[in-house]
């Protein structure tokens, strides 16, 4: 982060938020799954802004606004009682209840002046510094919060969870189930899906002296020098896609991850060829599916499975090809664990992560595009007692450095279009945002 906008901040307070209810000893230790142990423990960004608060709220001073999510906080640790522990190794979370840590800072800029940034440099300032800038080795809480207060009055909320304790799923449930005792911090009201962390009854662990071997390239890839930015895809332009998928395929119900990954991953690889002045480059689509179901929905830790689809020849590059190959490939993976047994989910994951890691070990010289989708995740509904969220930023946005040739999805605020976050090579990146037939759908968030 530059001097200049480092020096927008002009306080920091860190505190220690412990969960409300002791962690019962029969939970003291957390064993990863096997899963767990395979992602390396680079943490999770996702932020919050709310411009203004609701009349309620609007009048009280900052610490009361900070009161108010400190206190829920330590309340949904009681269920989320791992994020408060300490990693042992790559083999288990010692719930200690350490706690996690709170910072609370005050930004001397309005929000918009965040907004309206093309890249993403100063977007990195509603994030806790030390995590954002060690993404890999930070030594502090698995799961770090920044509560940012704009001279604007509005506020930023973040939070960076460890991979190790939890994916986008875990991250989502968490932060709906904090909303929903923020909203109702008198209210008895169960929340709908009462976390377990059970991942390693599915996916057992290896055993402790194998533990440091578990490893897998493609789960966290190493970084490049690359610049991250952001796209809308409105309503209308993503019904647009998805009626040329309809026209030219045999998927009649294409769904806007589908449509969206192959529309960016098609572009990438047409503005690529371009750079190059060559012809196509094979290409390789890497994407995550989510096993909630058929595992139970209550399930934290890491629980996705993985699939890739290949590109050779140009003529593969039809949008409506490569959605077909996408639900292919995802609808045989899914077919795999429908009636597995549970001592058969573990051998059938490895199986995909090696049919996977084998497809970039044979084809090295390969561009490989990554995808993740959270358009699922209800982000524009955690609502901690102030009003709904107007703008929400991707895990992606805070890479530093970003990953090359990745790519997030979101739903936008109405949950009828798409935001996306890509990260890519400078120059692949200014030839990708000049694009005419991805201008024509997705428009520039700067």
């Amino acid at each position: 982060m530059s001097s200049s906008v480092s020096r927008l901040v002009s306080s920091v307070c860190k505190k220690i938020i412990k969960p409300y209810s002791p962690t019962p000893i029969s939970l003291g230790c957390h064993k990863l799954s096997y899963l767990d142990q395979m992602v390396g423990g680079i943490y999770i960004p996702l932020a919050l802004f709310y411009p203004k608060l609701s009349n309620t709220w609007s009048n009280k001073p900052n610490n009361v606004v900070s009161q108010h999510l400190e206190k829920s906080l330590s309340k949904v640790l009681t269920n989320y009682y791992p994020f408060a522990g300490k990693l042992n190794d790559n083999i288990s979370i010692d719930c200690n209840d350490n706690g996690v840590e709170f910072f609370i800072t005050k930004i001397n800029c309005p929000m918009s002046e965040i907004f309206n940034h093309p890249y993403f440099e100063k977007h990195n300032l509603v994030y806790p510094t030390e995590v954002i800038n060690n993404q890999y080795t930070y030594e502090g809480s698995l799961a770090v919060f920044q509560l940012t207060h704009f001279n604007c009055g509005g506020i930023a909320i973040s939070m960076c969870l460890s991979h190790k304790v939890g994916d986008g799923y875990t991250f989502g449930n968490f932060m709906n189930h904090w909303a929903t005792i923020a909203r109702n911090p008198l209210s008895s009201e169960i929340y709908p899906i009462s976390p377990k962390f059970d991942g390693s009854f599915y996916f057992p662990p290896t055993k402790d002296e194998d533990s440091s071997n578990v490893s897998n390239n493609n789960i966290v890839p190493q970084r490049e020098e690359c610049v991250s930015k952001g796209f809308s895809i409105s309503s209308s332009k993503l019904t647009a896609l998805k009626a040329r998928v309809i026209n030219d395929s045999e998927v009649k119900n294409p769904s806007d991850t589908e449509v969206v990954s192959a529309f960016l991953y098609q572009r990438a690889m047409a503005t690529k060829k371009l750079v190059n002045s060559d012809s196509i480059r094979p290409s390789l689509l890497h994407q995550a599916v989510n096993l909630r179901p058929p595992l139970p929905k209550h399930t934290m830790g890491n629980i996705c499975s993985l699939f890739s689809i290949l590109t050779k020849e140009e003529k593969e590059m039809d949008l409506a090809r490569v959605v077909s190959k996408l639900r292919k490939e995802k609808e045989e993976v899914k077919q795999k664990y429908k009636n597995a047994k549970i001592e058969e989910l573990l051998p059938i994951t490895l199986e995909q992560h090696r049919k996977a890691n084998d497809l970039l070990v044979n084809n090295s010289s390969y561009d490989l595009y990554r995808f993740s989708s959270l358009i699922t995740f209800p982000s524009y509904e955690v609502d901690f007692g102030w009003g709904k969220p107007e703008k929400v930023i991707s895990p992606i946005s805070t890479s530093n450095p970003p990953i090359k040739n990745m790519f997030v999805l979101m739903a936008d605020k109405n949950r009828d279009g798409v935001n996306l976050t890509c990260s890519m090579k400078k120059q692949d990146m200014l030839a990708f945002e000049r694009d005419e037939e991805l201008l024509r759908f997705a428009s520039p968030t700067s």
